[in-house]
Formats: structure tokens, C-alpha cells, sequence
């Protein structure tokens, strides 16, 4: 919260706030909207969805926050209130009508954008129209999306997926591959996406095999059906996925636009309870998003994804919420998701993002899952995804084939071949001066650590030893902090330098 004021301080008056999935984004957005009504500012919060809607308004009244929602003739409707939830589908249909909408919300002072990587052409047009004293923040899990930098000037990096699982506010996730829907003669849609209905056509042909899987996997873990999500293609094999867990006594329900938002609701109301009589919720996208159950243990992946890594990863996210007692997120994808996008994956979940520029625009690149990946990646024990960098399987703790050594004889002389990406300091000349090299991580690690220089003098000391095997000259001690060093060449070796630490002390 505090660096978001301190970035409107500075003039960004757009700004996102990154923070991974069960963070609390939406906790940060009340206290924020809180503090501006404090001081007499009224407030909007567009968010997605009717399920999203009543969610955001359960957690205003849990903190005591007055409220009124602007949905289609919604109960509590009022437009007094000091702070308005806002649904971005009818902000968009009654812009431009000259109503009560666009009048009430004229005099706004700070605008919060629920799930801010989806980027509505009306609720972007609206932002246009406001006074430029207007303070918008967008909240999501995964700025990914073509055009944020556009919308918005600063991001705010407030935890990391790792950071959040090392202290037990997420659950770790135990992923396992599965049958896979065939995708071989499946076409591509104008995105660059699987075609729905090619997605549907061969889905449908492996409904037994996610049955049969969920049954082992849950015995397994939990000794029977848990609570559970799944996405899946389309609506059609949604209802396919329901029928076959009916025909084996498991009460799976699908949630999608035929439901009337009573029906949606009820649904959604009766799978929240502890004792639910709905087992599993399967949906095509409608529950990626925002949606809050934290006691869903199990997560079932359908619709196979080329693309879109925002999807993916806000889909594993709804099964890492933690919840009492509950200590394994078990994923089941028979969509060869989590192999496709395991490295983006990875990366993000350790690093984040603290930059809004087209690297980060990571929804634009197709992946492919090679034989190679599924060797190295894929334990040969349980069938479990392995991260890189790990030696053990975290599912059944059997430890890795060893790589094919990187070493050959060729007369009578072992020859190390390099492997692809090899570094050495010769690729990064900020490496042949070792204290311009300090004060490049000083750079680094100050942007990190945001305040703490300490701390930041102790992480770049770190670093700096790793790469040179001594500590630092005292004498380096004094040397300021220099943004300008922080090139995209230091921040990539930095970054290379975490993910080796990383690895040695996953494999210690």
C-alpha cells in the first residue's frame, strides 16, 4: 500500500499492483478504498463477473465498509454510498445513455480495477474519460496482456508465489500428468488457440480417463472425492466431465452463461458450504478468476492451452488458497499445460514482475511440450511434474535420472562441451570491474528489497561473492546506489544468480 501511494506521489497516477493469487489483493484494495473514504473521497471497484461481485461485497461487509453495487437491478442498489462495486459488463452497457451511472460516478477520486490483465474496450474508454487527478490501480495476479504499459505508467511487485508458499500463506501445488486431450488435428482459433469446438470434440473421448485418474489420485492423497474444481473446454464437455462423475456417484455441477445469475449464485453458495453437497464446480473460464474457496483441495485441468499463460496460472491458482488442515494442492492435467508453460511458470512464480513492457507480455508466444521436456520433467515413478532444478520428486521423493554428461574423450583428452546458454564473465563486461560490478547489483537488489538498504548492501554482498568466491572490499561499503547501472543485462545475470541459488539449496 505504501508503495502504491508513494508511485502516486511520484505522478503515476495508473499503476498495477502485481500480487500472486490468495495474496489478499482484494484485502489491499479495501484498505486502500478505506483510507480514501477517510479523508471524504469516493471510490469505484469494477470488477468481473456475478460471482466476483458478491464475493468483493461479502468481504466489504465482513470489514464494516458501507457500500453499494451498480449490477442489473442488484438489491443493493445505491448510489449514494461513499464507495460503489461496480460490474464491468454494465458499466459498459449503460456508458454513453447519460444515466444515473455516468452521473454518480463523476466525482470519483480513486478508481481499484479488479482482475486488471482483462482489458474491457468500455471500461478503458471510461478511464479515458475521467479528470487526470483520478487515482486508478489495477489489481491482478498476472500482467501478462498485450497493451497494460499502455494503460498503465508503474507496477508494484507485492510478493512473489515462492515468498508466499515459504511462509504458508499459499499452498504448494503437487501437479501430475494424465491422458491427454489429443490436440494433433485440432485447428486454431483467430487468437492463436486450440479451436473450441475441436478441443470439445476430443475432450469428450477421454471423460473415463478423468474420472478413472481423479479416483486414484484423490484415494490417494485424501481417501476419496475432495472438493474440487475443473476447467474445462467448452460447455458441452463440461457437462460430459458431470455426467460421468454422476454415473460413478460423485455430484459434480457445471457453472455457465445458461445458469440465470439466481441459479449461478445458489450453486456457488451450496459448493462454499464446509459439508457441501456439490462435490466439484466445472467451468470453462467462468471460475479462473478472483473466485475465493479456499477449502478446495483438488484441481482438474481440460482445456488445453497454447498461449495463454494468465489462464493457466489462474487456474492453478484457485486450489493453492490455504485452508485448515489442508496441506497438498493436487492438480490432475490432462491438458499438457503445466509441462507447456513450466518454465514461465517457474520464473514468474520465484521473480514476479516489476516492469510493465513487452517482455512481460507473455500471453503472445505459443509453447510446445517436446519428448525432451516430458523426460526431464515428468517423474518416471508417479508420473508427477518436476521443477527444474529439482533432484527429488516432491510427490513420491524419487530422485532424478541423472543428465547425460556434458563430458567426452577424444584422443586420450576429456573435453568439457558447453551446454546451451553457458555464461561466463566475458559475455557480461560489467563483470570485468569488480566494483562496478558490486554497484550494478547494489542496483539490482535496492530496486528488490524497495527501502531496505541494509538489506540490499547484504543481498548484492551475496551475489557479488558468488560470482568472484571472495566477499566485497570494505571499502565498497560506502559506494551510493546508482539506478542507471540497473540495465536489462544486469537484471538477467541477477536473476540467472537467484535461480542458481535457488537450485543448490533445493538440492541441499
Amino acid at each position: 500500500m505504501e508503495a502504491a501511494r508513494e508511485n502516486i506521489r511520484l505522478g503515476h497516477r495508473r499503476q498495477i499492483l502485481c500480487s500472486p493469487t490468495g495474496s489478499g489483493k482484494t484485502i489491499i484494495g479495501l484498505g486502500l478504498m478505506q483510507a480514501a473514504q477517510a479523508v471524504g473521497s469516493r471510490s469505484g471497484f469494477i470488477t468481473d463477473r456475478t460471482a466476483l461481485v458478491d464475493q468483493t461485497s461479502a468481504a466489504m461487509d465482513h470489514y464494516g465498509i458501507d457500500h453499494g453495487i451498480m449490477q442489473a437491478s442488484h438489491w443493493r442498489c445505491r448510489p449514494s454510498a461513499p464507495i460503489q462495486l461496480i460490474s464491468a459488463q454494465t458499466l459498459g452497457r449503460r456508458l454513453g445513455k447519460g444515466g444515473y451511472v455516468e452521473h454518480l460516478l463523476r466525482d470519483l477520486r480513486f478508481v481499484l480495477i479488479d482482475e486488471a490483465h482483462t482489458l474491457y474496450r468500455s471500461t478503458l474508454d471510461w478511464l479515458d474519460s475521467l479528470p487526470p487527478t483520478v487515482a486508478v490501480i489495477g489489481l491482478t495476479a498476472t500482467p501478462f496482456t498485450r497493451g497494460l504499459s499502455r494503460y498503465y505508467q508503474a507496477i508494484v511487485n507485492v510478493a512473489t508465489t515462492d515468498e508466499l508458499v515459504e511462509t504458508g500463506m499459499l499452498t504448494k501445488p503437487v501437479i501430475y500428468t494424465a491422458v491427454e486431450i489429443d490436440i494433433s488435428d485440432v485447428a486454431l482459433n483467430s487468437t492463436g488457440e486450440w479451436d473450441d469446438r475441436g478441443l470439445e470434440r476430443e475432450g469428450v473421448k477421454i471423460v473415463g480417463d478423468v474420472v478413472a485418474e481423479y479416483a486414484k489420485r484423490t484415494t490417494q492423497y485424501f481417501g476419496g472425492p475432495v472438493k474440487t474444481i475443473v476447467f474445462s473446454s467448452t460447455v458441452a464437455h463440461g457437462q460430459e466431465i458431470c455426467g460421468a462423475f454422476s454415473a460413478v456417484g460423485v455430484h459434480f455441477q457445471s457453472i455457465s452463461y445458461f445458469d440465470d445469475d439466481e441459479e449461478r449464485r445458489a450453486k456457488i453458495a451450496e459448493f462454499r458450504k464446509p459439508d457441501s453437497r456439490i462435490t466439484g464446480l466445472v467451468s470453462c473460464d467462468a471460475l479462473a478468476k478472483g473466485f475465493d474457496v479456499p477449502d478446495v483441495r483438488a484441481c482438474i485441468l481440460c482445456r488445453p492451452l497454447r498461449k495463454s499463460l494468465t489462464t493457466h496460472i489462474q487456474q492453478i491458482g484457485r486450489v493453492m488458497r490455504p485452508a485448515d488442515s489442508k496441506t497438498v494442492a493436487l492438480v490432475i492435467d490432462h491438458t499438457g499445460n503445466a509441462l507447456r508453460f513450466l518454465e514461465d511458470t517457474v520464473d514468474f512464480w520465484a521473480n514476479g514482475v516489476d516492469r510493465l513492457d513487452d517482455k512481460a507480455e507473455k500471453d503472445r508466444q505459443a509453447r510446445h511440450v517436446t519428448e525432451k521436456q516430458r523426460k526431464e520433467f515428468v517423474c518416471v515413478g508417479c508420473g508427477a511434474v518436476l521443477p527444474p532444478n529439482s533432484r527429488i520428486c516432491l510427490a513420491c521423493g524419487r530422485e532424478r535420472p541423472p543428465r547425460a554428461s556434458n563430458t567426452y574423450a577424444v584422443s586420450g583428452t576429456t573435453q568439457i562441451v558447453p551446454t546451451r546458454g553457458a555464461r561466463n564473465r566475458s559475455d557480461h563486461p560489467f563483470l570485468k570491474d569488480p566494483q562496478l560490478a558490486y554497484r550494478a547489483f547494489l542496483a539490482f537488489t535496492t530496486h528488490r528489497k524497495r527501502g531496505d538498504e541494509a538489506g540490499a548492501r547484504r543481498w548484492a554482498a551475496g551475489i557479488y561473492r558468488g560470482v568472484y568466491g571472495n566477499w566485497p572490499s570494505r571499502s565498497y561499503d560506502g559506494l551510493p546506489h546508482e539506478p542507471a547501472l540497473l540495465t536489462p543485462d544486469v537484471e538477467r545475470f541477477c536473476k540467472r544468480q537467484m535461480a542458481r541459488y535457488a537450485g543448490r539449496r533445493n538440492a541441499a
